[in-house]
């Protein structure tokens, strides 16, 4: 049984290694994130770094960069649509309607969006909300940028201690 997937992981072609940015991708992505589990990323991973032509690292670099990628697509999406949404009447109506104050509500965003950010990389239920959150909110892109590079790279170094434990049983 070893043998036969010994020489299945053997038999992967070298293209599937652009399967990991695309994968990090869609697992960041606002919404499709919500249908792509993480588990389809750790077990790509894990298969290629098992094949033993791919170095660990260059296997994280690419899930970084797609998992970059992923949010800041969320990010700027809501940035730039941000005010359009908060000027529609529906919302207005739902804000006052749970007498909630838009500055109120907007400061309570922007002051807790660093932790939102990071924690929110690493939950995966909201992996794909809090760029959106975030954005909406009007966090400042290069605020967004620093905190977001923070928690992908922890998220990044958190996937390469799974990979290796994955393949160490």
């Amino acid at each position: 049984m070893n043998e036969a997937i010994a020489t299945w992981i053997a038999l992967l072609p070298p293209q599937i290694l652009f399967l990991i940015p695309a994968l990090a991708l869609l697992e960041s992505l606002v919404f499709v994130g919500l249908f792509v589990s993480g588990v389809f990323l750790l077990g790509t991973c894990s298969l290629i770094y098992a094949q033993g032509d791919t170095s660990l690292v260059i296997i994280v670099l690419l899930a970084f960069s797609g998992a970059i990628a992923g949010d800041h697509i969320g990010f700027y999406l809501a940035y730039f649509a941000g005010p359009k949404l908060w000027q529609k009447r529906w919302v207005r109506k739902q804000v006052i309607r749970r007498k909630v104050h838009y500055r109120k509500f907007r400061r309570f965003l922007l002051s807790s969006a660093p932790a939102a950010i990071c924690i929110g990389r690493l939950s995966p239920p909201l992996r794909s909300i809090f760029p959106l959150i975030a954005g909406a909110a009007g966090v400042e892109p290069r605020q967004f940028f620093l905190y977001d590079l923070l928690a992908c790279c922890i998220w990044a170094s958190g996937l390469s201690i799974l990979v290796v434990g994955i393949n160490e049983f």
